[in-house]
């Protein structure tokens, strides 16, 4: 079975929580590197997956998903490989309400579509500038039960015109109206990820009790 390729960066001398960044299209296991830094989380250690598929035949830039034919799209072995990925290397560390999970675009996708469907009950989710890939299924809308108390903020540019605002904005309502403590914040820019969010993203993730 394939294996999910990852960096690390650790931020500060101890590891009390873990973040997974997860990148979104035509991006890779470097995407969030930068923002690591510069964020400056104290007794964390960031988990940075790459996804599996090359886009364009190109190794450097890398997509969640693929077109098996006009249509059809494979999403199911990405789910599958990340769940090996945080078994074996972040689970296997850390209690799960010690996890938190940041995806931009496509990475916005895995968190709605994958990570809020994953049993563990987890620390926080923060899709931001996301989508739901089919919004009339409600099985894309659901998220497991042990999310139910997960916080979850969703990020988006006002001025987004790769992935529309809407996207996050009808996310963020069926999640309202499923009963998960959800936050919807925007930011004056277009695809992106704002300061204005990933500091309201630190101030929650570092006011957060540690579980043992």
């Amino acid at each position: 079975m394939k294996k999910i390729e990852f960096e690390t960066y650790d931020s500060g001398n101890s590891h009390k929580r873990a973040i997974v960044g997860i990148h979104g299209w035509k991006g890779n296991r470097f995407s969030f590197k930068q923002i690591a830094i510069s964020l400056r989380i104290p007794d964390t250690e960031w988990f940075f997956p790459e996804a599996p598929y090359d886009v364009d035949n190109d190794d450097s830039k890398k997509s969640w998903s693929y077109e098996i034919e006009p249509g059809i799209w494979e999403r199911t072995e990405p789910k599958i490989l990340l769940d090996d990925f945080l078994s074996s290397h972040v689970l296997s560390k850390y209690n799960s309400k010690n996890v938190f999970f940041v995806g931009f675009s496509q990475g916005g996708l895995m968190c709605f579509e994958y990570v809020l469907h994953t049993p563990y009950p987890w620390g926080g989710v923060f899709p931001i500038a996301g989508f739901i890939t089919d919004p009339t299924n409600k099985d894309k809308l659901r998220f497991h039960p042990n999310q139910i108390e997960t916080p979850i903020l969703i990020g988006h540019g006002i001025e987004d015109d790769v992935v529309k605002l809407e996207s996050s904005q009808l996310a963020y309502s069926h999640l309202k109206r499923k009963g998960a403590q959800v936050e919807l914040l925007t930011y004056t820019g277009n695809h992106k990820i704002g300061i204005k969010f990933l500091r309201r993203m630190k101030e929650m993730i570092t006011s957060m009790p540690m579980s043992d």
